[in-house]
């Protein structure tokens, strides 16, 4: 099984006040949109936006572009906006010569770009938002300096526009930069690099608009060689900010972000002290235990004093972003460029030496596929473990309590985020780390255990259910590595539920994920044991079950790739002599006889269209009838037993 190799999200909407997602919902009336007026997404309601935001008024004109803001914070209304042709007359304002048109067409296209799909952000594109919002941009290359109180210390953006619009326009800039390549294009055709990097010092900028620039940076510099080169002479500089212990979350907030930068642009190599300081933060930011401040916050809906938590929500956020990006550089640490999943050419024919390799770099069994350096790093620091704690969610209580507070359900979305990007990480290490290295087998038994209970119990999102099966497959492959004598406890009541999710889920990463587990969980019952003790009365029903529901994943599964895992996983299974019996009991051959010829005709018909998945269904097409040959003969003597 291949290595996921994480991508970034989107950053959340925000009103053209600046408030998180959360906020902004609560306070659409507080930019300037009356309730009755609010607008809406109908052709009509569009037309009306429209001509307010022509208009000669500059009341009109922000009338016009709040209720825009605010409609672009329902997911469903960005695809509308985009749609109307609205965002070309909104970009056109990024040029108004009035301050306050600027700050909220920034935010209202902010907003836009950030709730829609690729496929809106494409349609921004196509109606010329990157000119005007290049001019607007080019506008800071020129010396200014933001706000500040009395005492020299930078004020809050929300009191300094010119700051404000600058932190809309470059999150703005990211959204694009993030989904199409056009706009990474006119990036670094515009050179807008060198706009940016001046604005890197919280001390200088103040946070928010550091941590805006920052965060873009993180977005262009990822396989861009132009920012990569521009970003490398400031690498040093880059390396101080991760160097200072982080004082509170928005420091924790950019220093993991720079971190990403630096790893971006390749300057901490695994061999020099950089990688060793990279590490470092990264244990420092995930060590800081969300959950306890989560409970915390969320014991204000029920608690009589006014006593304050000891992050307010902003903080918790900065916290738990923080650590998102903390799972994603070490998941990504973990996945060299290697490991990455590559299309395989449809022109090109694959030999039985490139099966041999892709096969080879399926197996997750082996020993650690990771540098020394990195391996005694993540040990060190005792990474696998701080972020198996990041897998833990709030109680149902908690999450009952955050639902009825202004900020939780922004907050129990992000915590689901950080659960799904902790599972792909340990997915990751679980693959690279030895066995022993991630707790012996004891430990990944329990794991492997939880994890099934945690997703199968309830309704999970798509996201969710890959994540977690991946790291329960992932798990089961490094069982491989040594015996683990819990294996041989399981009943067919432990894996029931699996079989049946394995079969009725509708994405085909889950049902491919849970088809190759629990054919290696077979795979293991079969090496761990005796032919004697193989045949023991529940060992048979948890194997004959697991043959029968792999049979019907190869015989039925809509996704060819799907069905190829199965019989890639019952060919390993019934390579064992031991199973000859086994196979008689279940009617394996037959079945596979039955299966053979519809797969090879759907291989026939898909072969240009397998991608990445072209050598494990090649492989398995090559070897399936060759195998139903050799276990024929050794099933049937087991007829008149």
């Amino acid at each position: 099984m291949g290595k996921v190799k994480q991508r970034r999200q989107r950053n959340a909407r925000f009103n053209p006040l600046g408030l998180s997602e959360a906020v902004a919902s609560d306070n659409v009336v507080a930019v300037g949109v009356n309730e009755e007026d609010s607008g809406d997404v109908t052709p009509g309601g569009l037309r009306i936006i429209g001509e307010k935001i022509s208009s000669a008024v500059v009341e009109e004109r922000l009338s016009g572009l709040n209720t825009l803001a605010a409609l672009a914070l329902d997911d469903h209304a960005a695809t509308a906006i985009a749609d109307s042709r609205l965002i070309r007359k909104v970009s056109l304002l990024l040029k108004d010569p009035n301050t306050d048109i600027r700050l909220v067409a920034a935010g209202a296209l902010r907003n836009v770009s950030a709730g829609g799909s690729e496929e809106v952000v494409e349609t921004m594109v196509q109606q010329d938002v990157l000119s005007p919002l290049s001019d607007l941009l080019l506008e800071y290359k020129n010396a200014w300096s933001p706000a500040s109180n009395d005492l020299g210390e930078v004020t809050s953006r929300d009191v300094d526009p010119l700051t404000n619009i600058f932190v809309h326009a470059t999150h703005f800039l990211l959204n694009l930069c993030e989904c199409s390549e056009q706009a990474l294009n006119f990036f670094n055709q515009e050179d807008l690099i060198h706009v940016l990097l001046p604005h890197l010092d919280p001390s200088i900028w103040g946070p928010a608009l550091a941590l805006a620039v920052a965060e873009c940076l993180l977005c262009v510099s990822e396989n861009n060689d132009n920012a990569q080169t521009a970003l490398l002479p400031v690498a040093d500089t880059l390396m101080q900010y991760i160097s200072r212990p982080p004082d509170n979350s928005a420091d924790m907030h950019f220093a993991a972000t720079i971190a990403g930068i630096l790893m971006n642009i390749n300057y901490c190599s695994t061999t020099e002290s950089n990688f060793q300081l990279v590490l470092q933060l990264l244990a420092s930011i995930l060590e800081g235990d969300i959950l306890v401040h989560i409970t915390e916050y969320a014991a204000q809906s029920c608690s009589a004093d006014s006593t304050k938590p000891s992050l307010i929500p902003q903080d918790l956020e900065h916290l738990v972003v923080a650590q998102q990006l903390c799972l994603e550089i070490l998941s990504n640490i973990c996945c060299s460029e290697d490991d990455e999943d590559e299309e395989w050419n449809d022109s090109e024919v694959i030999s039985d030496e490139e099966i041999g390799e892709a096969e080879e770099s399926m197996d997750l069994g082996n020993k650690s596929a990771l540098l020394p350096e990195v391996q005694e790093g993540i040990i060190h620091f005792n990474l696998f473990q701080l972020s198996l704690r990041k897998v833990q969610y709030p109680d149902e209580n908690t999450c009952q309590a955050l639902q009825t507070l202004k900020y939780g359900p922004s907050l129990l979305s992000k915590l689901r985020t950080l659960q799904v990007r902790a599972l792909l990480c340990l997915q990751n290490m679980i693959s690279a780390l030895d066995l022993n290295d991630i707790g012996g087998s004891e430990l990944m038994y329990s794991t492997w255990l939880n994890l099934g209970t945690m997703v199968f119990k309830d309704t999970c999102e798509d996201s969710m259910l890959e994540a977690a099966t991946g790291a329960m497959r992932a798990i089961m492959e490094k069982f491989s590595q040594g015996k683990c004598e819990k294996l041989n406890e399981i009943t067919l009541q432990d894996i029931k539920v699996i079989l049946e999710a394995g079969v009725s889920c509708p994405t085909s990463s889950v049902r491919g994920n849970l088809a190759r587990m629990v054919g290696t969980l077979g795979c293991l019952l079969v090496s761990q044991n005796t032919e004697e003790s193989l045949y023991t009365d529940e060992r048979t029903l948890v194997l004959s079950a697991i043959t029968e529901f792999l049979l019907k994943v190869a015989a039925h599964d809509r996704e060819l790739w799907v069905s190829a895992e199965a019989l890639d996983v019952i060919i390993d299974l019934y390579s064992d002599d031991k199973t000859d019996k086994l196979a008689f009991q279940t009617c394996l051959v037959d079945s596979l006889k039955g299966i053979q010829p519809n797969f090879k005709s759907k291989y026939q018909k898909q072969k240009k269209k397998l991608g990445d998945h072209g050598a494990l269904v090649m492989t398995v097409k090559d070897n399936l009838l060759a195998f139903i040959k050799y276990k024929a003969p050794r099933a049937l003597k087991h007829r008149n037993a």
